[in-house]
Parts: C-alpha cells; structure tokens; sequence
C-alpha cells in the first residue's frame, strides 16, 4: 500500500503540469478573476447584510405591536381585577352595613320601648 501510495506521488510530481511555468498575462488573467470575484463577493455580502437589516427592521416593528398588545392586554386585565375585588368587597360588605344599621335601630326601638314600658310602670304606680 506504501509503494502504491508513493508511486502516486511520483508520478504526480513528475508529470508535465509541475514544470509548467505563468506567464504575465495568466497572472494578470487570475488576478482579475480574483478582483471579479471579490467585487461579487461584496456584493453579495452588502445585499445579504440589508436583507439582515430588513428582516430585523420588521421583527421589531412586530414586536413593537405585539407589546403594545400585551401591555393594552394587562391593563385591561389589572382592570377587571380591580372590579371584580371591588364587586367582591360590596357583596360582603355590603350586607354587613345594613345588618349593622338594622342592629342600630332595634336598639333604638327597643331602648324607647323600654322607656315607655318603665313609664307606664310608674303611672299604674302612681295611680293604682
């Protein structure tokens, strides 16, 4: 397998391209189909950096709306919350206030009736 191996690289370094020699206009040949290249290169690359940009441009134009929408989405959220704490503190509180206010007002009624009842003691008192 060596010898095949360096056979190979033997007849490779003897063959006639090897010794072939670049004359100045092949030089100057290969030196402009590098500089065309290079130019499509950077083209190339310009127009692949502004479709970058483009894309990149529209994704925060997407995500600029989206968080609007998110945002207007919690707060509407934080509101119906507020509401609902505020509709959950009437239903309790609200029965509570006027069994309250009822309370007051027996006692009134009830202080009154006993002053009444206490007078009336005192009269069939007085007058038998």
């Amino acid at each position: 397998m060596k010898i095949i191996t360096i056979l190979l690289a033997g007849i490779l370094l003897i063959s006639t391209q090897v010794f072939a020699d670049l004359s100045v206009s092949d030089l100057e040949k290969i030196e402009a189909i590098v500089k065309d290249s290079e130019a499509r290169m950077k083209e190339n690359v310009t127009g692949e950096i502004e479709k970058v940009n483009t894309r990149i441009t529209e994704m925060d134009k997407r995500l600029t709306i989206q968080i609007g929408a998110v945002d207007t989405q919690v707060g509407r959220n934080f509101n119906l919350v507020l509401g609902l704490i505020a509709l959950i503190a009437v239903a309790v509180g609200l029965p509570q206030i006027i069994t309250a206010w009822q309370g007051r007002m027996l006692t009134k009624k009830y202080e009154a009736l006993k002053q009444e009842i206490e007078m009336l003691k005192q009269e069939r008192i007085v007058r038998p």
